[in-house]
């Protein structure tokens, strides 16, 4: 296996190890949760992921707001703002 040398300033070095850390630290943090979704999901991962049916999901984008991308032609929604959409219809019974 072939070695790579560089020479780096300290404070880059020392920047570069910081966030290496923290995406092994969320990485790790998402698998001990079981949450090996990707960050951009499609209709269906989205579906699979909060244990709808697909209608469900294209009613929620089409007449509730869940925002949406669309990349290539494909229509994806970020997990992150799935869960905050998720979270404003929660109820405090």
């Amino acid at each position: 296996m072939a070695e790579l040398r560089m020479n780096l300033s300290h404070d880059f070095e020392d920047s570069l190890r910081k966030d290496v850390r923290e995406a092994l630290a969320e990485l790790l943090a998402e698998i001990k949760e079981g949450n090996t979704y990707p960050e951009y999901m499609s209709v269906d991962e989205t579906a699979d992921y909060v244990n709808v049916s697909r209608s469900t999901i294209d009613k929620w984008i089409k007449n509730r707001g869940l925002p949406t991308i669309t990349v290539g032609g494909t229509t994806r929604i970020r997990r992150i703002e799935l869960d905050d959409y998720l979270q404003s219809f929660r109820s405090n019974k």
